[in-house]
């Protein structure tokens, strides 16, 4: 397709503009000038690899004329959201980030869950799923709220109550007014707002020791000083709010920072892809996340966006850019370079005689005996380490103990990759191991053709061979070991955890082609969803009903272990 021809044909209007191929959307973009953000995107393509590939992809380009700038906004976003282009990395936040929710029940309970329309109260976001689940945990174990889900009707309760995770309401073991102050603190905890529920815990605590009932006390007095924690802990002084996300933006990275009951709770950092993608984050982070009251911001946004997070929310929300002086600071100092790139600069420029490089791959094999072999690829991405682009392999060409054949096919196939456009072309690649590894590594950088220098780091003696042979102890250049050792031992660690799941998986098998009852049906179920033998025995058993796992089988493993 002639693009430059096809682009003067487009309006100079506002709107949406819509790239695609015969099987699918690739990109879809808004701009307030049609034709003039296209022909950007056109002059882009020929420095930016992603630009490129999007224009060599694709086979027809489309656009959609609107009243307005916000009738673009949120055309924009729907048609993103259900054809879920290829390029449109930054809006793909799946369902959101994992939330705790309180039900509304008789009964309640606690849940994590994802996205919006969940009746009862919600705390979070949890920036990382994993602190969403111990939470959950705690608040089980601290103040029991039923595990079970719905809550059925039992003369005897189940092996959580006796494990202390729940108080046994399914069974009448507890009573009602016990059971709502167990709510009122779980809430407590999860909000941060103490003062109202502390009087109460301690009111039946004395109750209860005049009873004589001192494990019932016990177990309050552990709400208790659970929830003075919460109320000591600290918060950042003098905040004239309790609820509010902060957004800041330092270059091409942009923080969330969440403060909940007045106290800066999670904070995560991510990279743009260009400097001026900070609205687009915004909208991919409230599509399917919680907007609270206040919403603060270090630059500026469009009365568009401002609309249209106000439509999204519940209650109500307000912008602001007048972020308090040390919420500010903490910000600067989270967003700030874990390495000093000026120095580095200087580093790789007088130790290496090269520029600093922007990305730097690693790369590594590991293997049993020469069996489960695999290979990782991790990503450096201007002075910190990218997880979201670390990679996996694993070895189908390579049989028994051979590393370079190994490393040859890891490196082909990301070689390819790479080639295609589908990932951002790195500047550097670092094998792990000495001149063998680097060999092999040279060989697929010319056979593919691609721009790229290539160091190898052995590790006996720490030293860095780049592709003439120069070396460099990198013991005595501690800055350049920083980031070199950093991307070897990821690359090293990234490997090795993938060959030990893998071998715990084939454990798995082996012990269910051991226990009666288990066909191979049911096994390709078990091999699925559970990553190891303890996961398995320790699953709930309506996760197991719910995958259509008799509950007994997981008592025969246990009889087998």
């Amino acid at each position: 397709m002639d693009w430059k021809k096809r682009i003067e044909g487009a309006p100079e209007r506002c709107g949406v503009y819509l790239f695609k191929n015969k099987e699918r959307y690739l990109y879809i973009g808004k701009a307030k000038n049609i034709k003039k953000r296209l022909l950007q995107h056109l002059k882009a393509s020929e420095e930016d690899p992603k630009e490129f590939a999007l224009f060599r992809e694709a086979t027809d380009l489309e656009w959609i004329i609107t009243r307005n700038e916000f009738e673009a906004l949120v055309l924009e976003i729907d048609l993103i959201q259900s054809h879920k282009p290829k390029y449109n990395v930054l809006h793909k936040h799946g369902g959101g980030y994992p939330m705790l929710l309180i039900t509304e029940e008789k009964v309640p309970t606690v849940k994590v869950v994802r996205g919006t329309g969940h009746k009862g109260s919600l705390f979070g976001p949890f920036l990382q799923a994993g602190k969403a689940y111990k939470v959950k945990k705690l608040v089980h174990r601290l103040f029991k709220l039923r595990t079970c889900d719905p809550m059925p009707a039992r003369k005897e309760p189940c092996m959580d109550f006796h494990l202390g995770l729940c108080s046994g309401p399914c069974a009448g073991l507890i009573s009602e007014e016990d059971y709502r102050l167990s709510v009122e603190g779980a809430k407590a905890l999860l909000s941060g707002e103490v003062a109202e529920v502390l009087p109460k815990l301690y009111e039946r605590i004395e109750e209860l020791s005049k009873e004589m009932m001192f494990e019932k006390c016990a177990h309050i007095r552990d709400q208790i000083k659970a929830l003075e924690n919460i109320a000591h802990g600290q918060s950042v002084a003098g905040l004239p709010f309790k609820v509010a996300d902060l957004f800041f933006k330092l270059g091409r990275k942009i923080g969330v920072f969440l403060i909940r009951g007045g106290k800066l709770v999670a904070k995560e950092t991510y990279d743009l892809e260009r400097e001026d993608q900070a609205e687009e984050f915004l909208i991919g982070y409230y599509y399917s996340n919680y907007i609270p009251p206040l919403v603060l911001t270090n630059f500026e946004v469009s009365e568009e966006l401002k609309r249209w997070v106000r439509e999204r929310s519940e209650s109500g929300v307000e912008f602001s850019m007048q972020v308090p002086a040390e919420l500010l600071q903490i910000a600067e100092d989270n967003l700030k370079e874990d390495v000093d790139l000026s120095l580095l600069e200087k580093e790789f420029r007088e130790k290496l005689g090269i520029p600093l490089p922007r990305i730097i791959e690693g790369f590594d094999v590991s293997h049993f005996y020469g069996e489960d072999t695999v290979g990782s690829c991790v990503v450096w991405e201007e002075g910190k380490m990218n997880k979201k682009r670390y990679r996996r392999y694993r070895i189908k060409t390579v049989e028994g103990i051979n590393d370079y054949e190994a490393m040859r096919e890891v490196l082909s196939r990301r070689a390819r990759r790479l080639k295609e456009g589908s990932e951002p072309m790195p500047d550097l690649w670092l094998v792990d191991g000495g001149v063998g590894q680097l060999n092999v590594a040279l060989q697929v950088r010319n056979r593919y053709n691609l721009p790229i220098r290539v160091f190898s780091l052995a590790k006996e003696e720490e030293v860095l061979i780049d592709e003439k042979g120069n070396k460099v102890y990198l013991r005595e250049e501690p800055i350049l070991y920083r980031v070199f050792g950093l991307i070897r031992d990821e690359a090293h660690r990234f490997c090795l955890s993938y060959n030990r799941r893998l071998r715990t998986k084939k454990a798995l098998e082996d012990v269910l082609s051991k226990v009666k009852g288990v066909g191979e049906a049911r096994k390709r179920i078990i091999y699925r969803n559970f990553e190891n033998l303890y996961e398995f025995i320790e699953a709930d058993d309506s996760k197991l009903r719910k995958l259509g796992i008799p509950t007994y089988l997981k008592q025969e493993v246990k009889k087998y272990l």
